[in-house]
């Protein structure tokens, strides 16, 4: 091909397999005149422009995944997705990354409930620049209380999920959802069953799934609550677990995620031994939090968890206050247990454990923090 005729050509190649049904050879080129190409874009800006987008707080969020669709349907018309080649995938990219900047989008970032609801959650473009938030001036040391505002005093670290945190986990729940989330009991004993098993699972790489698949896939059951399947091998020949994740406020009416396995009786039972599913369960302990003074302490809390949910209120409580617990489970009001936990250089410390009278939220804090 003369050099004058292939500058007035943009050649664009694309990998497939064929198999005698129409579909493209090995190795197409097909070239694209300048003029050509220049319809094809203003085509494009112009299907671009007039998707649907996403309200937010009055901002527009326009989606990435219709705006890859839109331009892969406009470029590559008859090639299947999982029929593309990394060129062509890549031509797709850039052409959608170009054009979303010619019509004022900015970035892309990633909505998630509250802002959106479960269907539409996922990865948007945005016309939001990034901003770099500034450090917060040190502030005096503020008193921990149990109850309304957990969802907020989560956000800013003075709570921690008892459940996640100790596992490390905060950073990963961070990087997906801009509110607080948090395990059950089942999903928990799961985790520490996959990662016990002779399969290389780790406790940051199976989290990451679950949050992942929560956001990319899975069907809504409810306008708060969605259904998704994650694959965690090294448990038996099962591979697929079916999770639940639903959409709760705290006290206070501030939003967070609870995820669960669909089937969590069952999943949880045959993660203990017999002898404890057969232990009573007097209340639910809802969302488990802690403080960082309990946190510091480095201490296992499961089993005051155990306890406290099983009626033993711990040997720190005096026989009234004991009596006001087994009121309280019947009633419906706060319950208060207190133990002495193993602390450094063999001495204890005392902590206090605090599950609500709605039971949406069990604390592990410190007597000094309340």
């Amino acid at each position: 091909m003369p050099a004058a005729l292939a500058n007035a050509f943009h050649l664009v190649t694309i990998q497939s397999n064929t198999n005698g049904d129409g579909r493209f050879p090995p190795t197409a080129v097909y070239p694209i005149l300048k003029q050509d190409r220049e319809q094809i874009m203003e085509q494009l800006k112009t299907r671009l422009a007039g998707l649907s987008t996403q309200l937010v707080a009055g901002k527009p969020y326009l989606s990435y995944q219709a705006v890859t669709d839109t331009v892969a349907a406009l470029l590559f018309p008859n090639l299947a997705t999982d029929q593309m080649a990394a060129a062509a995938y890549q031509q797709i990219l850039e052409t959608a990354d170009a054009l979303c900047r010619e019509l004022g989008y900015q970035q892309v970032v990633k909505l998630t409930p509250p802002d959106v609801a479960f269907s539409a959650m996922g990865l948007y473009w945005s016309a939001e620049p990034t901003t770099n938030p500034q450090p917060e001036a040190e502030s005096d040391p503020l008193l921990i209380h149990a109850g309304p505002g957990r969802v907020e005093m989560l956000d800013e670290g003075l709570l921690l999920d008892a459940r996640l945190s100790q596992l490390g986990l905060d950073e990963v729940t961070r990087q997906h959802f801009k509110i607080p989330v948090t395990a059950s009991d089942g999903v928990i004993a799961l985790m520490h069953r996959a990662v016990a098993s002779a399969w290389p699972n780790d406790y940051r790489g199976i989290w990451h799934d679950v949050l992942g698949m929560c956001i990319a896939g899975g069907k809504d059951s409810g306008a708060n609550e969605r259904l998704f399947t994650v694959i965690i091998r090294g448990l038996g020949q099962r591979r697929y677990w079916l999770f639940k994740a639903q959409l709760q406020q705290d006290n206070s009416g501030a939003p967070f995620l609870c995820i669960c396995l669909a089937d969590e009786a069952s999943a949880a039972e045959a993660a203990m031994t017999e002898a404890a599913v057969a232990e009573t369960r007097l209340f639910p302990l809802g969302h488990v939090v802690m403080t960082p003074g309990a946190a510091a302490l480095g201490v296992d809390f499961g089993p005051f968890l155990t306890r406290h949910m099983q009626g033993d209120w711990g040997d720190e409580l005096d026989d009234f206050d004991k009596q006001q617990n087994d009121l309280a489970v019947k009633e419906g009001y706060r319950i208060l247990s207190a133990y002495n936990v193993p602390a450094e250089n063999g001495e204890t410390e005392r902590i206090w454990i605090i599950t609500e009278a709605d039971r949406s939220a069990t604390t592990v804090l410190l007597p000094s923090e309340y």
